[in-house]
């Protein structure tokens, strides 16, 4: 097909170095994203999520396979992506291609750089595409819309309602007139007979799209667009060049296939089930020790996996330590063979237990990797640890080396800003006039048109917006994922470029540890994500021991909803949900026509010994326990009170004691995590378990740690996290001195049930509620006034009830206080849940009815790591600091790395540059949070005033440093925000307080 020369001269890119005149015509920019498009949906994507397309196209009449029908409409989209690059509004920000556009006959009035930023590139795609379907091909109205949003979204977000209705009247000369609309016909038509689509359009017209698919299709469309705009891969041309060859068929094909070569798309993971039984697959998978059997709860997971209906659910319900994590990860792997997924995501709530389970899932994958190159198959996995500081963890640090971490080119060409990713081909040119939909919302930025900024602020246009490609954000997109549960639960926040987040999830089987921890605030989000995940068709596993009714009740609606949703089925907005009764253990699978419950045998029994702990005992207790040896942990509700303990033992027990909480520095956290795993882990990992020793701890070891003691001593807590912290307890066979051979607890602050007037410990109460406190505080109460022991698993359910249950009454005497705390507890719950609903995704259209993708991001949140997770996690507000040494030599001021950071220790920091890698990292490694009392009111913004003062220019162009802020210790202490602070490798950051 000839292009006339209007349409020829339309540009997509001009590069950035004015040295080297370059651009890409517009025409040839839409080919190649078409090519990119077509062997990624081909060869990556419908591999994957093949149960998705093929439901999609289940009642087509093309006579086309549903991957090869799939293929070309994703082809063609691709390829129609930028059209909008042909108008007035866009060509006008390089003057000299505008001029050759004028000189071609493309004409245009000035255009104001204001008004332009009413009709941003992608929404004129989706605009001009909308009408040449509904006028040359006779499309409706709502089919036209429908894959028109697709366009319209390729920057991250789709146009709303308002953008394409009254913020557009009165401006649209800005798509220019009537020579404008022929050459955008001619490059439609182009696109449209060269993949091939043609003959599908009319069949395509007839259809409606599941807005669960156009979201895919949307994500499909940004990583081609990216990936094509990579010169490396896809060169721009001579500014002398028309590139009129490239118009030939087989030349743009050797041009495409080139650029695939180079783009190296990895081969998906290709998972399969041999069958295997459970104890075989147990000892190939896991590093267990000789002779290990599979539990029974890991012999009916893998049972479940074979056999559950698909799309589905797995909820497993064992005690800590009875093989839940292989359990799943051995079910993940038979649900990915059976829905030809290509990775598996692993969700665990805090960096801490993410770090741990990174480290298992790594030696899993090893093995897997193993077996399946043994047979000849992929075996090129590209792992991610995907969490806040894991660009800190020396695992992860160490799969670079080794290549694991994302190191194939196609993650590389979306760019980003970590060392990897500056040493692989980048796309470029693609901000332009993305200004003007950020602007819409940041009034701040609208006095920089991006048509007025330089080559080098352009690039940094472009940076910004690559931010989001840079290391955990883009890392969605990986084949094993394990990571804090913020990064799912984002899935469900309506936030820049959430379809990309969707297209990853779309690929893995999702696993989600301790189900049970998260607020009502945060369950909002968990219940939409598992919603959409069901409609993606998403095997998910969730895991729990210490699960109630309700919510595993809620959690089942959520997924089954999905799966309704998909089914073009109408669901209530309201449903009177019949509660899920699960025994504890069991498995629970839910699928979309039923729900089963299967009782198990526990992987683990013990009878914990339950005693109330008397004030000042803590001491004598231990003195007389630990006489002949033993490990003991102390666990507090709150920093403070961890450290005040500590420093209480520690003056008695000398160096035998350690603390380990939230407020240490980032280097020092992953060293007690990690020292507490050489000494106290299981036996296999063979630790270095000392004679005497007291860990003092808040709530960082309660979850996910496999780390085991002889004797606990715990604050009040709810039943649930009580249960957790159990589970640390007598956790493995091995020999224990004989006065703590039993496993005992001891509750600290546990009220009297002879008691009208119930005390509770006032940091806990904050934390945790006063009604949660005082039903597990009478709960437990009858535990120590009756038999004495807890029996896990076998009254599990009935304390978990006994706080969670519906209609719970509490001790006689606690009558008031109950019913107050509860009317307390539900205005709480109610402004949690309302709170939640500000950036929430909605729930997926019901398939078959008309859907597109406007309005699918109607505001958004923001999509920075920090101020996303807040918005995931409910909580006070928070503020990290970085520490650093100031000291004064002969009257000068010399600011350096802390005496105990690690790798550089003492380092002098330059003020006038970016210090070097290793101080850096030492630096970022020195992050910790403030005490909570320092960010209340207005002692927070005093703080982040006070604070500024001490920014450093030079620092913020490293990536690590940009957006920092730094506290300068003098001799361990500092002034702020009228408190005193000190930190101390052995105690942490607090507050000192007047004598």
């Amino acid at each position: 097909m000839e292009l006339s020369p209007r349409a020829r001269s339309a540009w997509a890119k001009s590069g950035y170095d004015p040295e080297r005149r370059r651009w890409l015509p517009l025409w040839l920019h839409l080919l190649d994203a078409a090519a990119v498009a077509e062997h990624l949906a081909t060869h990556w994507l419908a591999p994957t999520t093949r149960d998705l397309i093929e439901r999609e196209f289940a009642d087509s009449t093309s006579g086309l396979a549903p991957t090869d029908e799939f293929g070309l409409l994703a082809s063609w989209i691709a390829g129609v992506h930028d059209i909008g690059k042909c108008t007035p509004a866009f060509s006008v920000q390089a003057d000299g291609l505008d001029d050759r556009m004028k000189e071609a006959g493309l004409t245009h009035e000035p255009v104001d750089p204001l008004e332009r930023r009413k009709v941003p590139h992608a929404l004129a795609g989706h605009l001009i595409l909308e009408n040449w379907l509904m006028n040359d091909h006779g499309w409706d109205f709502e089919s036209a819309e429908a894959l028109a949003s697709v366009v319209g979204a390729h920057h991250g977000i789709p146009p709303t309602t308002a953008a394409l209705t009254t913020d557009y009247y009165g401006h649209e000369h800005l798509l220019g007139d009537e020579a404008w609309d022929t050459a955008r016909r001619e490059l439609l038509d182009l696109v449209t007979q060269r993949t091939g689509a043609e003959p599908l359009l009319p069949r395509w017209a007839q259809r409606r799209w599941s807005q669960s698919f156009l979201v895919e299709l949307s994500g499909l469309v940004i990583v081609a667009d990216w990936i094509s705009s990579a010169e490396d891969y896809f060169p721009l041309l001579g500014l002398d060049e028309a590139g009129t060859s490239l118009l030939v068929t087989e030349a743009h094909a050797e041009r495409a296939d080139a650029g695939l070569r180079r783009l190296e798309v990895p081969s998906p993971w290709r998972p399969r089930d041999d069958g295997a039984d459970p104890d075989s697959l147990l000892a190939r998978r896991f590093g267990l020790p000789a002779g290990a059997r599979a539990t029974d709860v890991q012999t009916r997971t893998l049972q479940a996996a074979r056999t559950m209906d698909l799309p589905g659910l797995l909820v497993v319900e064992e005690s800590t330590g009875g093989g839940k994590t292989e359990a799943a990860l051995m079910a993940a792997e038979v649900l990915a063979a059976r829905t030809g997924r290509s990775g598996v995501l692993f969700a665990l709530p805090t960096q801490a237990t993410t770090d741990a389970m990174f480290s298992r899932e790594l030696d899993w994958l090893k093995r897997i990797e193993e077996a399946y190159a043994g047979e000849g198959a992929p075996s090129d996995f590209a792992a991610q640890l995907l969490h806040g500081r894991s660009r800190l963890n020396k695992e992860a640090q160490r799969l670079r080396r080794r290549g694991y971490e994302i190191r194939d080119r196609l993650l590389g060409a979306l760019g980003g800003e970590d060392e990897e990713a500056r040493r692989t081909p980048r796309p470029g040119d693609i901000g332009r006039d993305e200004d003007a939909v950020r602007a819409a919302g940041n009034p701040r930025s609208a006095a920089s048109a991006h048509a007025t900024l330089g080559d080098a602020a352009r690039r940094q246009a472009d940076l910004a917006i690559l931010a989001w490609f840079s290391g955990r954000k883009k890392s969605m997109l990986s084949d094993f994922v394990v990571t804090t549960v913020d990064h799912l639960l984002f899935g469900a926040m309506r936030s820049p470029h959430l379809a990309m987040r969707h297209l990853g999830l779309s690929r893995k089987v999702v696993i989600v540890d301790e189900v049970h921890s998260y607020s009502t605030y945060m369950n909002v989000y968990l219940d939409r994500i598992l919603t959409w995940l069901a409609a993606y068709g998403v095997p998910v596993v969730l895991l729990s021991a210490t699960l109630s009714e309700a919510r595993c009740t809620a959690m089942v609606d959520a997924y089954r909803r999905g799966l309704r949703l998909s089914a073009g089925e109408r669901v209530p907005t309201r449903p009177d949900l019949e509660t899920v009764r699960t025994p504890f253990p069991c498995l629970v699978t839910a699928g979309g026509e039923r729900i089963e419950v299967v009782p198990t045998s526990a992987g683990r029994r013990s009878t914990i010994r339950l005693k109330r702990l008397m004030k000042d005992a803590l001491v004598p207790l231990l003195e007389e326990r630990l006489t002949d040896g033993g490990c003991a942990l102390i666990v507090r509700n709150t920093v403070r009170r961890a450290q005040e303990t500590y420093e209480l033992l520690r003056e008695r027990f000398g160096q035998e004691v350690s603390l380990t909480h939230a407020r240490f520095t980032i280097g020092d956290r992953l060293a007690k995590d990690e020292d507490l795993l050489r000494r106290f882990g299981p036996p296999r990992s063979g630790p270095t378990r000392p004679h005497r020793a007291i860990v003092v701890a808040t709530q960082v070891v309660e979850q996910s740690l496999d780390v085991d003691f002889d004797l606990l001593v715990t604050d009040l807590a709810p039943i649930d996290l009580i249960l957790q912290r159990m589970g640390r307890l007598h956790r493995h066979e091995r020999p224990r001195p004989p006065w703590v051979s039993a496993p005992t607890c001891y509750i600290d602050w546990l009220p009297s049930t002879s008691s009208p007037d119930p005390s509770l410990e006032p940091g806990a109460k904050a934390i945790y509620g006063e009604q949660d406190m005082l039903l597990s505080a009478a709960a437990l109460n009858r535990v120590v006034d009756d038999s004495g022991t807890i029996t896990i698993p076998d009254d599990v359910h009935e304390l978990i009830e006994a706080v969670y249950g519906a209609d719970v009454q509490g001790p006689p005497l606690w009558h008031e206080a109950v019913e107050h705390a509860r009317e307390a507890y539900a205005r709480k719950n109610r402004a949690k849940h309302d709170s939640a609903q500000g950036f929430l995704l909605s729930e997926p259209e019901r398939s078959g009815a008309s859907s597109s993708l406007v309005g699918w991001l109607h505001t958004t949140a923001s999509d920075d790591e920090d101020e996303g997770h807040a918005q995931v996690r409910d909580g006070e507000d928070s503020l990290e600091v970085i520490l650093l040494d100031r000291r004064w030599i002969g009257g000068q001021e010399e600011i350096r790395t802390l005496p105990h950071a690690p790798e550089s220790p003492g380092a002098l920091i330059p003020t006038d540059r970016v210090p070097d890698r290793k101080v850096v990292r030492a630096m970022a490694l020195s992050a910790v949070r403030l005490p909570a009392g320092m960010t209340k009111g207005s002692r927070l913004d005093d703080a982040i005033d006070e604070l500024e003062k001490r920014v450093v220019p030079p620092w913020q162009d490293d990536p690590q440093l940009r957006g920092q802020l730094f506290l300068l210790l003098e001799e361990s202490r500092a002034q702020l925000a009228g408190a005193t602070l000190e930190y101390s490798p052995s105690t942490g950051l607090k507050e000192v307080r007047p004598e």
